[in-house]
């Protein structure tokens, strides 16, 4: 069986849930059906650091995305006589004749101010995703709260939708006190800190993280840096002119260097508005950082009590889940010992089993 993959998210230096995901998806996959041919296309700006004989690399220039999508795909996968496209994503090209899953991980544009007063979101998203749904023959989503989603907002027929959660990295594991003092070292950091990890969109609620640490006692800014990676400085400028000292930020960290920051944190924060899924903070669990988090459908369904959560509106709530966490050592302690636990639910040899028995399903129904 040949399978087409749509890899644009195989974007150099950025890391996204998206890629993430594909990266895992593809290291089992290909080695677990070797007898099954995967063509990856990519663009461009794409680098994919996977080897294996039955993975090929299929590079496309991109200058027009609507035209990429709907036409250069389309002609490749003919091309290359395509039994099975899979997306991560909703577009794909829509004359396609061959079956076609899809991954729908969030509709949170259609749901989440600002995005959903946008009129490009609303009629091109929500309609794209009704055109989506009518033509493919499954809709792949990560969670629950998801799936509830696109039946509730978009009539979804829920037999079309297989809810598969995402899975943890192996490489995320609690790292030695020596590896973690080096990188720290390499980027500069003398303190220890509070951790997030995302970027700046407004539903990643990063400005009322950075008002919550702002009210923390001065006894704890004086000894914790608040350290955000995956932020761009740029994104800030309009909240500081000038970083104050106590605001550490790395735009890009590989896996490697990520994992010893994630063992260092003294606590993960994730207050995010809304979530499909939300990698970060099962990746910090797996290194062995105790986490606070939002108190959104998608985390509780995903970290369950692994976590301490607040209400994400709420910025002294924010600041009082962090200052439990950072007081209380036999709460630490829990928390840790809860998310080791926790993780290991996020396996991905039993994702990956569940994405075969779909294609095999979809592929015999031709």
């Amino acid at each position: 069986m040949k399978i087409g993959i749509d890899g644009r998210e195989f974007v150099k230096n950025k890391v996204t849930g998206i890629k993430r995901f594909l990266y895992n998806f593809l290291s089992y996959i290909a080695k677990e059906k070797p007898n099954w041919d995967f063509y990856v296309f990519l663009n461009q700006y794409c680098e994919v650091n996977l080897e294996y004989p039955n993975l090929y690399k299929i590079y496309i220039p991109e200058k027009i995305t609507f035209v990429w999508d709907q036409l250069e795909l389309l002609k490749r996968v003919r091309q290359y006589n395509i039994d099975l496209f899979f997306s991560p994503y909703y577009k794909f090209p829509v004359f396609l004749s061959v079956p076609v899953i899809t991954n729908i991980f969030d509709i949170m544009y259609l749901i989440l101010p600002p995005y959903k007063n946008n009129l490009k979101y609303q009629l091109y998203i929500k309609n794209f995703i009704k055109l989506t749904a009518q033509k493919v023959k499954k809709i792949i989503t990560c969670s629950n709260t998801v799936k509830v989603d696109l039946i509730n907002i978009l009539s979804i027929p829920q037999d079309k939708i297989e809810v598969i959660y995402l899975s943890v990295d192996k490489k995320f594991y609690p790292q030695p006190y020596k590896k973690v003092e080096e990188v720290k070292k390499r980027y500069n950091i003398n303190s220890k800190y509070l951790l997030y990890v995302g970027n700046s969109k407004p539903h990643k609620n990063l400005y009322r993280l950075i008002e919550a640490y702002k009210l923390l006692p001065d006894s704890i800014r004086n000894n914790y840096y608040l350290l955000l990676v995956g932020v761009k400085r740029k994104d800030l400028i309009s909240t500081f002119k000038v970083l104050p000292s106590w605001l550490n930020i790395i735009e890009f960290l590989p896996d490697d260097e990520l994992v010893s920051l994630y063992s260092g944190a003294e606590v993960f924060v994730f207050p995010s508005l809304y979530e499909g899924f939300g990698l970060p903070p099962l990746e910090a669990m797996a290194c062995g950082c105790p986490v606070v988090a939002s108190n959104i459908s998608t985390t509780l369904e995903i970290l369950q009590d692994a976590a301490l959560y607040f209400n994400p509106y709420d910025i002294n709530e924010i600041k009082e889940s962090i200052l439990k966490v950072l007081l209380s050592e036999k709460l630490r302690k829990e928390l840790v010992e809860l998310g080791f636990r926790q993780v290991k639910k996020f396996n991905l040899e039993e994702i990956g089993k569940k994405y075969i028995e779909i294609f095999n399903l979809v592929i015999n129904e031709r």
